[in-house]
């Protein structure tokens, strides 16, 4: 008995025809940012120990604020709701541990609605935020006291720990998580002064002075939450190292190949915690490869400026702020070019950080 042979055809197949994509990871904003949290606490626990509970009081009310507003904010302008990418937490608790000892919860609340509504949501929320609103959370409270005092007459309605008087007339025994740790060698200072913290102390934590801001007291702390980012692959390790190597080597070769003055300036302020939670983060850093190396340096040479400048009072935050504003143009500078084309592809000038080439069709042009 003979078989005859058939043909396999396509109809043959159940086939299951859907739209892209068809691969489905785990990496959602989601799960990113809660990967962030999770190396936050680091540094939190740190500024704990060292200060006591004001530091989970003071974050909290940052983190529920800052949830609060982008949930209202979201409600009003009848916008999906989008608080449960914990972004809002992130930002939170970055500006809790961003705030000096002694703070104000209702300087908090201000500083953590002003980030979040008029730095992050009303530019277009989480990916189209042109600054960070972190960073912008803190320049703001370095800057309030002053704006108030010059327009408005009366008490400072913030906190006087960040005032112009406080910044120009601290003494090292003022110093304790302040915002303005750098005040020795800010002001030309030879040598360490006596009473100020060793290398070892400002690597482990704040015991006393010049370490910084309540998250910003352990090296020792955020190096492991930048190690944990880079082992669950959530920052690119070539960004902290862009940034803190190219302001080490400008600041060696400025004191001279002064290592102890090269390793305090790392280890004092806010550079690290910068390195770690704010030169990486996606949306108001650059978009192309070489725009990703350029943000970090340009940031770098920034602060290395400020600092030697003796404007140390939020040199890091001014020099990440002036980076998020020239980046757009930096990464249309550099874009690459499509293979098989003479001219690079143009930015358009509605910007988008998740759709740069969006209205156009690159593909097309000559």
């Amino acid at each position: 008995m003979s078989s005859k042979k058939t043909k396999t055809t396509l109809a043959d197949y159940d086939l299951v025809l859907d739209q892209s994509p068809h691969i489905f990871e785990k990496w959602s904003s989601q799960w990113i940012m809660l990967q962030v949290i999770i190396a936050l606490l680091l540094p939190l626990a740190a500024g704990t120990y060292f200060f006591g509970l004001q530091v989970l009081w003071i974050t909290g009310i940052a983190v529920l604020t800052s949830v609060i507003s982008e949930y209202l904010y979201e409600r009003l302008v009848r916008k999906r709701v989008t608080i449960t990418d914990l972004s809002a937490v992130v930002t939170g608790m970055l500006i809790g541990l961003s705030m000096p000892n002694g703070v104000t919860w209702y300087s908090t609340v201000i500083v953590s609605i002003i980030a979040i509504i008029f730095i992050k949501m009303i530019p277009g929320g989480i990916g189209k935020n042109r600054f960070n609103p972190a960073v912008g959370g803190r320049i703001i409270y370095l800057m309030a006291p002053w704006i108030v005092n010059t327009f408005v007459s009366g008490e400072d309605v913030l906190t006087t720990a960040s005032s112009a008087e406080a910044i120009t007339s601290a003494t090292p025994t003022d110093l304790v998580a302040s915002a303005t740790p750098l005040y020795y060698i800010s002001s030309g200072a030879a040598e360490v002064p006596d009473g100020a913290q060793t290398l070892w102390n400002l690597f482990l934590g704040n015991q006393g002075g010049w370490g910084g801001s309540l998250g910003e007291t352990s090296s020792l702390a955020i190096l492991i939450a930048m190690l944990y980012l880079i082992l669950r692959r959530i920052i690119n390790p070539k960004i902290p190292a862009l940034y803190i190597g190219t302001f080490a080597l400008i600041m060696l070769v400025y004191s001279g190949f002064d290592f102890e003055y090269m390793m305090y300036h790392l280890f004092s302020g806010a550079l690290l915690l910068a390195a770690t939670f704010m030169i990486t983060d996606y949306a108001s850093g650059g978009i192309t490869p070489m725009g990703r190396v350029l943000f970090p340096i340009g940031a770098a040479i920034l602060t290395a400026a400020f600092r030697i400048n003796s404007f140390s009072p939020e040199g890091v935050g001014f020099s990440i702020l002036i980076m998020n504003a020239i980046i757009p143009f930096l990464d249309k500078l550099v874009m690459p070019k499509i293979y098989g084309h003479k001219k690079r592809p143009q930015v358009h000038s509605d910007y988008s950080i998740t759709e740069p080439l969006k209205k156009r069709d690159v593909l097309t042009e000559n």
